[in-house]
């Protein structure tokens, strides 16, 4: 069941109508000062992108994967950025694909693919890496011995499955040292490229900079693509032998997103509706300066996300922050917002508020 739906469009237009006649009602009561005016518009303005951002992302996770729809996910953000935070959270939160995978293609013994092709079938399955071969246990002996079986035949080549890589139009068969050749091959180049770096060409602003997030990006896409793809085979294969797929287990990237989700959303509503305005101006800038420091504009690191404009030390996270910042130091809530009724509430009639 959807969360959310869309909303109409006519009930975007009356609630930016409403928003916009609160400000000037607003303004008018505080004697058309322009101070007043100017800041209940950053506030209103930041609340509102906060507000839509976090209802998208609500809706898009609703909806589920489509052809038209891509529930959101911070997973790519974080893989692919060098900020300190980014950083911090491929530690703390994202499985890392190549510490998947690893264990996964530890061949018990060097065989070429003929020579592996010669052996029966109990042999092939003692090929079957232990981290791969545990899962099927809880089968039928028989069923459990196929199984690593045939997992041992992809991994020594005599068994290819379909894969459709980047760039290709088409699915090709292929083995999983076709795989490990493919990530080897963009682990060299980008070597290749951080090494020029070093030099002239990657001071942090140049084309060779841009090309190196690229083949970084490539990378860490290939290596998780590689990673899901062990996972697809062996829950294909725990399928044909009739067991029962392992309990989901929770991951924090997901408990991570599902926060940022309905915190987005949270902030972008009590700052239009100027609840505890200062908490959520305290939060946002939290949350901005987390997203800054994932991917920061600075010259010596290769560029971040795709972005509007060509951003060096301040970009538009760190200038809403900012913006957000400005609004916490004024009382705006009291202006135009719920805050004003806990003060009458808390401090009655009293005059001498700080303004």
């Amino acid at each position: 069941m959807q969360l959310l739906t869309m909303i109409p469009m006519p009930l975007v237009y009356a609630g930016l109508a409403g928003v916009l006649l609160a400000l000037i009602v607003a303004t008018a009561q505080n004697k058309w000062q322009w101070r007043v005016f100017a800041l209940l518009t950053l506030r209103l303005a930041i609340g509102w992108h906060f507000t839509f951002e976090g209802l998208h992302k609500l809706n898009s996770t609703a909806v589920g994967e489509t052809a038209t729809n891509k529930p959101f996910s911070s997973a790519p953000y974080f893989t692919n950025g060098d900020g300190p935070f980014a950083e911090l959270a491929r530690k703390q939160f994202i499985a890392d694909p190549e510490r998947v995978y690893a264990e996964r293609i530890v061949k018990p013994k060097e065989l070429s693919t003929a020579e592996f092709l010669k052996l029966d079938e109990a042999q092939r399955a003692e090929l079957c890496p232990t981290a791969v071969a545990t899962l099927f246990t809880s089968g039928t002996t028989e069923a459990a011995q196929t199984a690593q079986a045939n997992y041992a035949g992809w991994l020594y080549g005599a068994i290819r499955r379909d894969t459709k890589f980047k760039d290709m139009a088409n699915e090709v068969p292929t083995s999983v040292e076709q795989w490990t050749d493919y990530i080897a091959l963009l682990e060299k180049e980008l070597a290749s490229r951080l090494n020029r770096q070093h030099y002239d060409l990657g001071r942090g602003d140049g084309l060779e900079v841009k090309r190196t997030a690229a083949v970084r990006a490539d990378l860490n896409a290939l290596k998780a693509d590689f990673a899901k793809a062990t996972e697809d085979y062996i829950a294909e294969l725990r399928k044909d032998a009739d067991i029962a797929p392992p309990k989901a287990q929770p991951k924090l990237i997901d408990t991570m997103d599902t926060a940022a989700r309905w915190g987005i959303t949270a902030i972008g509503l009590g700052l239009l509706m100027g609840l505890f305005t200062r908490l959520w101006c305290l939060a946002g800038i939290g949350f901005l300066v987390m997203t800054y420091l994932s991917s920061p504009p600075f010259p010596w690191l290769p560029p971040g996300p795709p972005s509007e404009g060509n951003p060096l030390f301040i970009n538009k996270n760190l200038i809403e922050a900012i913006g957000l910042f400005v609004v916490l130091c004024h009382p705006t809530g009291r202006w135009l917002g719920l805050d004003a009724l806990l003060d009458y509430i808390w401090h009655g009639k009293n005059k001498n508020l700080p303004m």
